[in-house]
């Protein structure tokens, strides 16, 4: 099977609805009893804290998900919003809801965040939700973001990266041992590229954006992961699956393998402001 982001995220986008929720991203838990459905809010609200939006603010949301995001903007601020996807599945929901909704001023279309198709310079904030990680080219990316955006315009971001620091033959080693368990992980959750906060940072220099702000939110974001296997578990086992059980079973290990490498420092997560 092909497994690229545009084809993995057509296939799993109905049944990351079952198992996240409608935010296809990490929540922000301020307790470890918080409701994944709040935590994934609030998650969108510390971002927030980090930019200027009102109702004036035009807003590009790179890797747009079935846009539910783009939606709690658009409700909180009365910000105007282009959502960007390369999943078909995804903006096709994302446009039924805002239609549904009666928002004209939340757009949707397919297309690729390292070319995205907007004239120069047409927004005010460029917002990448946990999508930054499936695009190889992290230089192109952020090179595109600068170009869309007006003076002093913000690029704010959120996502997995490295977090532990391994030499050449020890990555290496590690990837080998591991093999089986990267392949669970490629299948559940699609082709991601995790660099290093460092990583990101210098690719944004390298775009010639300046002011960064980084902030190590690993803690936060642990419960995610016991939230999106337990809700797998229950649609396992409440009769009446629509989803192929292996594909199930895959995403509740994946969830195991992931969660596991956070503990053992590996990975982490970070939110990441920049300005133009």
């Amino acid at each position: 099977m092909r497994i690229d982001a545009k084809s993995h995220y057509d296939r799993v986008t109905d049944a990351w609805k079952e198992f996240m929720g409608d935010n296809f991203h990490f929540g922000y838990f301020l307790a470890e009893d918080m409701e994944l459905s709040r935590a994934t809010d609030v998650m969108i609200e510390k971002m927030a804290e980090l930019c200027e939006i009102d109702g004036d603010t035009r807003v590009l949301d790179v890797g747009c998900g079935i846009g539910t995001p783009a939606f709690y903007l658009h409700e909180k601020y009365g910000c105007r919003i282009d959502g960007i996807s390369t999943s078909e599945r995804g903006i096709t929901i994302a446009s039924e809801t805002a239609a549904k909704k009666g928002y004209a001023e939340v757009r949707f279309r397919v297309a690729d965040g390292m070319d995205n198709g907007f004239p120069d310079r047409s927004f005010d904030l460029v917002w990448i939700m946990e999508a930054a990680h499936l695009m190889l080219d992290k230089k192109k990316l952020f090179r595109e973001c600068y170009r869309v955006l007006k003076d002093d315009g913000t690029l704010v971001m959120c996502d997995l990266v490295q977090r532990m620091l391994l030499s050449l033959p020890r990555g290496i080693m590690f990837f080998f041992t591991h093999l089986k368990e990267y392949l669970r992980l490629l299948r559940a959750f699609g082709p991601g590229q995790l660099p290093t906060m460092g990583n990101y940072a210098d690719a944004m220099i390298h775009a010639d954006f300046r002011e960064l702000t980084i902030v190590d939110i690993t803690p936060n974001v642990l419960p995610t992961l016991t939230w999106w296997r337990k809700n797998a578990v229950h649609v396992r086992d409440g009769g009446g699956c629509a989803f192929p059980r292996e594909d199930v079973e895959t995403f509740i290990a994946a969830c195991e393998i992931l969660d596991s490498f956070f503990r053992m420092g590996l990975f982490g997560y970070t939110i990441i402001r920049a300005k133009k």
